[in-house]
C-alpha cells in the first residue's frame, strides 16, 4: 500500500502533461504536439493555427498552390474558416518559425 499513492499521483501527472500539449481547444483527442512518422511535404514545418506544435504530415490543405499542415485536424477546421488576408498571415507566421 506504502507505492499506491506515489504511483496514483504519477499517473495523475503524467496525464494533466498529456492532456495540456495542445492549446488548441479543438482537437477531439489528436495529440497535437507528437511529431507523427513520416515526411514533412509543406512549406510549414510548424501549424499556422496552432505554431507551437509540429505539422502532422497527414493533416494538410491546399492555398495558392501550397500544401499547408497542420497539427490536428481541429486546427485544419479552424482554418477553414479564416479569410485569405488570414491564412497569408498564417502561414507567414509559422514558416518564419523555421522547422521542428
Amino acid at each position: 500500500m506504502r507505492f499506491t499513492r506515489p504511483l496514483i499521483c504519477s499517473t495523475i501527472v503524467l496525464s494533466a502533461l498529456a492532456l495540456a500539449g495542445c492549446a488548441c481547444n479543438d482537437c477531439a483527442g489528436d495529440a497535437c504536439g507528437d511529431v507523427k512518422a513520416g515526411a514533412i511535404t509543406t512549406v510549414n514545418g510548424y501549424c499556422v493555427v496552432n505554431p507551437k506544435d509540429p505539422v502532422n504530415p497527414a493533416i494538410v490543405r491546399e492555398h495558392k498552390g501550397q500544401r499547408v499542415g497542420f497539427c490536428c485536424n481541429g486546427c485544419s477546421k479552424n482554418w477553414d474558416g479564416m479569410t485569405d488576408d488570414q491564412k497569408d498571415a498564417a502561414i507567414r507566421t509559422a514558416v518564419a518559425k523555421g522547422r521542428p
